[in-house]
């Protein structure tokens, strides 16, 4: 978002309020002083729009094979990270810790699997020539410029910020949110597996 629109935000203390502050850059951090806002006016018309995601992973490949009913081999393949939080005023997203073949995660879903589409993101260039059509991609998040406001209009209620995927032994305990470090660490202690 910050290289396309040159708009960030932090979380700052306004009135003993925790908020969220709009911040303005015309280059990306670091050294190179790349600049921002390439969805800022007209120069790049013939742009339509970016697609992204952050969840091109093998963690992926797996989850939509086992929730969609391949063999899981064995192993448990748990997702934790975090919802958007769509309340108005939100500055955090709604954690989560789940077995991928649980009915609570697969009722996420309106497949009853994870969906390849899940994490696609396309953000629309407001200048652009010839705008995408949202019914290109029906199931991804789409980011339009509104009444001076980006919005974003999400497919899935359930909309995944970021996610970690454990592959665990089935007899592991399934860990929530908040053990999650305390897990990760306890994987790490045990002795590695021998082979003849």
């Amino acid at each position: 978002m910050g290289y396309l629109t040159g708009l960030g935000a932090e979380i700052s203390e306004v009135n003993g309020e925790r908020v969220a502050v709009v911040l303005q850059a015309d280059q990306l951090q670091g050294t190179t002083e790349f600049p921002t806002g390439l969805f800022r006016d007209d120069r790049h018309a013939e742009l339509s729009a970016i697609i992204f995601t952050n969840a091109c992973t093998l963690s992926k490949l797996n989850r939509v094979a086992v929730s969609s009913g391949a063999t899981n081999h064995d192993l448990r393949y748990v997702r934790y990270g975090k919802f958007a939080d769509w309340t108005p005023g939100a500055l955090d997203g709604v954690p989560f810790c789940m077995d991928v073949t649980s009915e609570e995660y697969l009722s996420i879903w309106p497949q009853m699997h994870e969906p390849w589409c899940a994490e696609l993101e396309v953000f629309h260039n407001p200048y652009a020539r010839y705008a995408l059509p949202n019914a290109l991609l029906p199931e991804a998040t789409h980011w339009t410029f509104q009444s001076g406001e980006w919005e974003s209009r999400a497919f899935y209620p359930k909309n995944i910020l970021w996610s970690g995927t454990l592959v665990t032994e089935q007899t592991d305990p399934i860990p929530t949110y908040e053990t999650i470090p305390a897990y990760l660490e306890m994987l790490a202690r045990r002795d590695p597996v021998q082979s003849d």
